[in-house]
């Protein structure tokens, strides 16, 4: 069976990493931006082009002639890149375009939700002038900031912390309006953010363990928003913050979604669907949706997976959900190490040593995000460099043998979050 992997960072390294364990073992093919160095490893071809040019990713496939396509990027997901190998008669692990909108599109996501679920998800208000912005954010300053299109998991800015006045936040909004033509004014929620992500053939679901993931570049939850600087996951699945009633809430939401937008959109959404929730006071609010695992949250969760991910991603593509997916009862922590000054003055092309195959050999798993490799040398580049994921008991026992070993091997190029994760709230 061959496999045609889209994407190339750590997320996409764990992925490429679960299908090679299976049993069936497939051939597995590998579409990247850049070249990933432990990808390479485990694929037996890959090509190099831009994540948003559908043409050469149905040039490959037509190559290679693959079962399947497995999206672990949202970028050809946003494009349309489903809809094309589906004409061409490829099965796809992702939604088609017009129900990726749901992370492509923060302002379709927001009117879908107010149209169809009627529950969980802050007020909120699109603005396609600074003007406008600026009466709003008078009369409403505990807001937050969000471009409508795709930026990575760094365009968020929350009044108080990025945004230290209103002048700050107008500012902002003529950025954003300037590229994106419009800008999404919501109301700042309090509480502690979770991830569900469940896997789903469009009519069921099945959902993974409970993820917690750290944003904020600094220490404290401070600093600029990142891609995600770390996650965590407990044994039992859970987080220490979610009762069963509010997780129950929250698979509701993800559940009617995924329904409501198969109705709505008339075809079946068929991939894996992350919610992005925020604990409040009257229960979990949707941040956002995003069409694919979450990065870090996917070396947590795949990381502890018994379960056979090629069986998986088969059932969803031919729309016959497997009954279950297993998980080991094991607490996961995942730690990204990054280039310093990410990610607004990340230090590129800095070379540096790491012994990840000596840690391999100890038990620490070790993904490649994105970084340059020339003559056995590793470079930064602009983005998340490393991610290093352990398991244990707990997750203060998986933070602690992390944080030692980080202590005495982390190379001065790269810095990463000794905090993560937070677990003495």
């Amino acid at each position: 069976m061959k496999l045609f992997i889209v994407g190339n960072g750590a997320r996409e390294h764990i992925i490429t990493e679960a299908l090679k364990t299976s049993p069936s073992q497939p051939r597995l093919f590998a579409y990247m931006s850049t070249a990933n160095p432990g990808i390479q490893a485990l694929v037996e071809d890959w090509t190099q082009g831009a994540m948003d040019d559908i043409q050469a990713i149905k040039r490959y496939a037509e190559y290679i002639r693959p079962e399947m396509v497995v999206f672990g990027s949202e970028a050809p997901l946003a494009v349309g890149a489903v809809d094309a190998l589906n004409e061409i008669g490829v099965s796809c692990v992702g939604p088609v375009k017009r129900l990726a909108r749901i992370e492509a599109d923060k302002a379709f996501m927001r009117d879908f939700m107010r149209r169809y679920i009627r529950r969980g998800f802050p007020r909120w208000e699109v603005f396609d002038d600074v003007k406008s912005v600026e009466s709003y954010l008078h009369g409403n300053p505990n807001v937050v900031l969000k471009p409508i299109g795709l930026t990575g998991g760094k365009g968020v800015r929350v009044m108080g912390r990025q945004l230290a006045g209103i002048n700050d936040a107008i500012e902002y909004a003529q950025e954003v309006i300037t590229e994106q033509g419009r800008i999404l004014v919501e109301e700042k929620l309090d509480g502690e953010e979770f991830s569900l992500m469940v896997f789903t053939d469009g009519k069921e679901i099945i959902p993974m363990p409970l993820v917690q993931d750290y944003k904020y570049a600094k220490e404290g939850n401070t600093g600029a928003m990142t891609g995600g600087m770390g996650s965590y996951s407990q044994a039992d699945h859970r987080l220490p913050f979610i009762s069963e009633d509010d997780f129950d809430s929250a698979l509701s939401i993800v559940s009617d979604t995924i329904r409501q937008l198969g109705q709505t959109e008339g075809t079946p959404y068929r991939g894996i669907l992350y919610g992005q929730f925020i604990q409040t006071e009257n229960g979990p609010k949707i941040v956002e949706f995003n069409g694919r695992f979450g990065d870090p949250e996917a070396m947590n969760v795949l990381s502890i997976m018994d379960s056979d991910l090629v069986e998986i991603f088969r059932s969803i593509a031919e729309g016959t959900l497997v009954d279950k997916v297993e998980f080991k009862h094991k607490a996961t922590v995942c730690k990204y190490l990054v280039p310093k000054g990410y990610p607004n003055t990340s230090e590129a092309e800095k070379p540096f040593q790491f012994p990840w195959q000596d840690l391999s050999k100890k038990g620490i798993k070790v993904y490649f995000a994105s970084v340059r490799e020339e003559n056995g040398s590793l470079f930064t580049t602009r983005s998340r460099s490393l991610a290093l994921l352990q398991t244990a008991p707990t997750a203060q026992q998986a933070k602690d043998t992390l944080n030692e070993i980080l202590n005495h091997y982390c190379p001065p190029e790269l810095v990463y979050r000794a905090d993560v994760p937070l677990l003495e709230k």
